[in-house]
């Protein structure tokens, strides 16, 4: 049934699976038209198989020098199955080496599938080998779960559980059958699905347990849509029957199909004689040639199987009218079992011929002794069914393992890249970055110590043009006042007057212009400087001096405030009219802050300092990097924060 027409299923999927060829890097346009003309030749159905080989051993030739190429190892996959149709069955044994010495089992997993499946069918049907047939076809079902294909998957465990069927692994058959259903699709693969409960009927036939064996007979029945093998279900039904000694359902199914055109030859021999040996155990009187008939059929189509069969049944026909004859035939039971390494056969042949001949002790030696073997066989090969089961399933979780570290190998040597582009990437931005910083940052530099320069040379032009248009209304108009004073022979004691008001702005200007004390002294001259530039009037209080270390102000900062507070105490003497002027002074880990403020008149901010000297104070802050913010409404007095960095 189904293995009848396994090989032009194996080439279907074959052909299916490389309808466009696309090759690999390194092969010329000039090798690929002729690998190209190759490939189809060796898949034309036309040409005679042995052409067809030629044109593959052609392609291969010329893929040598590119055998990782995708297409190399679908050559020798077909390489092998045609050695396989042609009887070449050594050389077929080097391509199926060869093929899975050059094949990664990880990007190849469907040629690898196809042909382990080729090489369980070869040591199943033409070997004899049923447990190299049973590892074949579980690495075949192993490579199709890689590719996620259930229904090869189905038909390889089918395959396995005909195999333990055969060598009387019945439980482990169920088994495996159970798991074959599993992939199978009944909808889309009715006839696959129906072999396998066919089988499931069989496995439990041989446990006795009739009632399932009947169900699934009945089911693979009613669910194949095939009539060759609805009649091989109908007849294994039958034997069910004849088992359960229900001789007249048996007889009524298998004369329902013993005439029906649809029946093969081989199939038509085993109805004949279950039909006869159905009417024979129901009493009814059977011409030997009804037993016979099926036996000469068995004959004529070499199956050796279903002669077991013939000749066992001609020995119990035989065995209460001619019992010479009946030994003849359960002889060759013995025989032809020996030949087919099927003991059970032989068994039951031994248990005939010790009902013919009791006394034979040899008969009865045999038959323990074959008991015996028979049991610890089955018990062998169930295990190593199962061995086989255990060491491919090691071996999947292995392949499946390296799959998972290889991946996280990729990934973590992806990941090292990509941590290495990201380094590379963030020194270089990091580098221009800093590049670009270091760069503004000295051009910074330089513009600050320039406006630094031009902040200082203006607030000493500015002083400058403030001191000399002091000298000029000042003490110009004054020395003006005394000239005339002189021409007009005025009082002495008036001249004298007017000399020492000279005489006095002549030291302040001198202090003005004198470099400023900044040593140890720095404070005392600071107040001395603030007391005489306050009108007597005015009453100064300073808050917050203790707590003041001056020793931590750079020299320039000590100048620059001297001079700014300076400033304001001018301005305030000149335009303020303040009766109180408070510094609330404040020590800061980076700055020092002097908040002045007075209660004169104020001054209008909005307007700006160049009518009023204050200015000149803002552009010395600048200078060192300092502030001074004023905030002030006409009316209602100034005030000014100030800040000096230490």
């Amino acid at each position: 049934m189904y293995r009848s027409a396994l090989i032009s299923l194996v080439v279907l999927l074959f052909c299916s699976c490389n309808e466009q060829i696309n090759f690999d890097r390194g092969v010329s346009k000039a090798a690929t038209d002729r690998i190209t003309l190759y490939y189809k030749n060796a898949q034309d159905n036309n040409l005679p198989l042995d052409e067809r080989l030629r044109f593959t051993n052609l392609a291969l030739q010329s893929l040598e020098e590119q055998k990782s190429d995708s297409l190399y190892p679908k050559l020798l996959y077909q390489k092998s199955w045609l050695q396989l149709s042609m009887g070449q069955y050594d050389s077929l044994i080097k391509s199926d080496r060869l093929l899975q010495d050059i094949v990664s089992p990880i990007e190849a997993a469907a040629i690898l599938g196809m042909q382990h499946y080729l090489m369980g069918y070869y040591f199943e049907q033409v070997a004899q080998k049923p447990d190299s047939a049973f590892h074949r076809y579980n690495r075949s079902r192993f490579y199709y779960k890689q590719t996620n294909d259930s229904s090869w998957i189905g038909k390889n465990l089918l395959n396995m559980a005909k195999i333990q069927q055969t060598q009387s692994d019945y439980f482990g058959s169920k088994e495996t059958l159970t798991e074959a259903i599993q992939y199978i699709e009944s909808e889309e693969d009715p006839n696959t699905i129906a072999s396998a409960y066919n089988s499931l009927g069989t496995n439990h036939r041989k446990l006795f347990n009739y009632t399932d064996a009947l169900g699934y007979y009945l089911r693979a029945i009613k669910t194949s849509d095939a009539k060759v093998d609805i009649s091989t279900y109908k007849n294994n039904l039958a034997t069910v029957y004849i088992d359960l000694k229900s001789y007249d359902k048996a007889r009524s199914i298998l004369e329902g199909i013993v005439n029906d055109t649809v029946v093969k030859f081989d199939a038509r021999a085993r109805v004949l004689d279950n039909l006869a040996y159905a009417n024979w155990l129901s009493g009814r009187a059977v011409p030997a040639n009804d037993f016979l008939e099926p036996l000469r059929l068995r004959k004529q189509q070499e199956d050796k199987r279903g002669l077991l069969a013939s000749y066992t049944h001609l020995g119990e026909y035989y065995s209460k009218t001619e019992p010479q004859r009946a030994m003849g035939y359960l002889d060759s039971v013995i025989d032809l079992s020996k030949e087919l390494k099927a003991p059970r056969a032989e068994l039951d042949a031994l248990k005939l011929k010790m009902e013919l001949i009791p006394n034979r002790i040899a008969l009865r030696d045999r038959y323990i002794f074959l008991q015996d073997s028979l049991y610890r066989q089955e018990l062998k090969v169930k295990t190593q069914f199962a061995k086989y089961k255990y060491d491919d399933r090691i071996k999947q979780e292995a392949i499946l393992r390296l799959e998972k570290e290889n991946a996280e190998a990729e990934l973590e040597a992806a990941q090292e890249r990509n941590m290495r582009y990201w380094f590379l990437g963030g020194t270089v931005f990091l580098s221009s970055v800093l590049g670009i910083g270091y760069y503004s940052n000295r051009q910074r530099i330089k513009r600050l110590k320039a406006q630094n320069r031009a902040d200082r040379v203006e607030a000493s032009y500015a002083t400058e043009a403030a001191l000399s248009q002091r000298l000029h209304d000042d003490f110009g108009a004054g020395l003006h006042h005394l000239m005339l004073l002189v021409q007009s022979k005025a009082d002495a004691e008036k001249i004298l007057d007017e000399l020492d008001i000279l005489y006095q702005q002549s030291r302040d200007f001198s202090r003005e212009i004198n470099a400023v004390d900044t040593g140890v002294n720095f404070k005392e001259a600071l107040y001395t400087m603030l007391n005489a530039q306050k009108p007597e009037e005015t009453r100064l209080l300073i808050v917050g001096a203790k707590d003041i270390s001056w020793q931590s102000l750079s020299n320039v900062s000590k100048i620059t405030l001297y001079k700014v507070l300076r400033e304001l105490f001018i301005n305030m003497s000149k335009h303020s009219k303040a009766s109180l002027v408070t510094l609330n002074l404040k020590q800061f880990t980076k700055a020092l802050e002097i908040q002045y403020s007075d209660n004169g008149v104020g001054i209008d901010t909005s307007k700006g300092f160049e009518k009023n000297g204050l200015l000149i104070t803002e552009k010395r802050m600048d200078a060192i990097g300092g502030t001074i913010i004023f905030e002030s409404d006409h009316g209602i007095g100034l005030k000014a924060v100030i800040r000096i960095p230490n």
